[in-house]
């Protein structure tokens, strides 16, 4: 009786040791498994990170295709460009003959020399500034406005017959002086956006008749390099002396002469309105 008991629990012992087999559903189910789990380690690792970058890949291109557009735009307008370099060179040489060349002391006092000898002024006095930078404020004009001119017969009768109240004259013309203001707003912006150049300030005295003076500020009024910023006039004196003899002491012309140069490379706004 206890052989066979001992059999039994060594029989019973080997069922438990021995592998149960699996049926084909379950490997199928673990197959499957498995096939999941791979697919999604390899959607982490592989394609969640190509995405990406394919993500990133998308907006560079878009990028370069918005700079291919702008370039091409650009390329487009190459034939505008150059015209307006080409207007640029142009207006740049008008701008340059408006002043005059760097000058030396030496050739500013020759110049106006020059100048007053050939209206037949005898030169007396000359003197002037260093190199300097003013502002130079642009062109502005002031609109003309015609008044029209009250009716002589029965004026008086009708303003005091007909003259509306203050308060409806002011309803009536809101606007009469609204260009007095807008006169002021942009003379104060012309101040404001005033250019620089380089000027001399030359004070000379001349001797000379009106005629003289009158004929050097007619050419002078001509040139955009020299402005004659004030000037005055002495008429001549005749004076005689004990023995009857006449002595005239010729007309005296007093000026102050502005002569505004371009240095070439050197902008003036640099060294003006708040500078260098």
């Amino acid at each position: 009786m206890a052989d066979a008991g001992g059999a039994r629990f060594i029989k019973d012992e080997k069922k438990i040791v021995t592998s149960r087999k699996l049926k084909g559903n379950e490997v199928s189910t673990i197959v499957i498994i498995a096939i999941v789990a791979v697919a999604a380690l390899g959607a982490y690792f592989i394609l969640f990170p190509m995405f990406t970058k394919m993500g990133a890949l998308s907006t560079e291109i878009e990028n370069l295709k918005t700079k291919e557009t702008e370039i091409k735009a650009q390329i487009a307008q190459t034939e505008i460009f150059h015209e307006q370099y080409e207007q640029a060179k142009t207006d740049y040489n008008v701008y340059f003959s408006y002043f005059h060349s760097p000058m030396d002391p030496e050739i500013v006092d020759e110049r106006v020399t020059s100048m007053l000898i050939a209206h037949d002024m005898t030169p007396a006095t000359l003197s002037m500034t260093t190199l300097n930078v003013e502002s130079v404020a642009p062109y502005f004009a002031y609109e003309l406005r015609v008044n029209p001119l009250p009716d002589a017969q029965g004026a008086v009768a009708d303003a005091e017959t007909e003259a509306p109240p203050a308060e409806e004259a002011e309803a009536d013309e809101p606007g009469e002086y609204d260009h007095i203001y807008n006169l002021q707003e942009d003379a104060a912006q012309a101040v404001q956006d005033a250019s620089y150049a380089f000027v001399y300030t030359v004070n000379v005295s001349a001797y000379g008749d009106r005629a003289n003076l009158y004929t050097f500020l007619a050419q002078v009024a001509n040139m955009t390099a020299m402005h004659v910023i004030s000037f005055d006039f002495t008429d001549p004196v005749t004076t005689k002396d004990s023995d009857g003899k006449a002595t005239t002491t010729p007309g005296r012309i007093n000026m102050e002469i502005k002569m505004y140069v371009l240095i070439d490379g050197v902008p003036a706004i640099d060294f003006g309105g708040g500078g260098r």
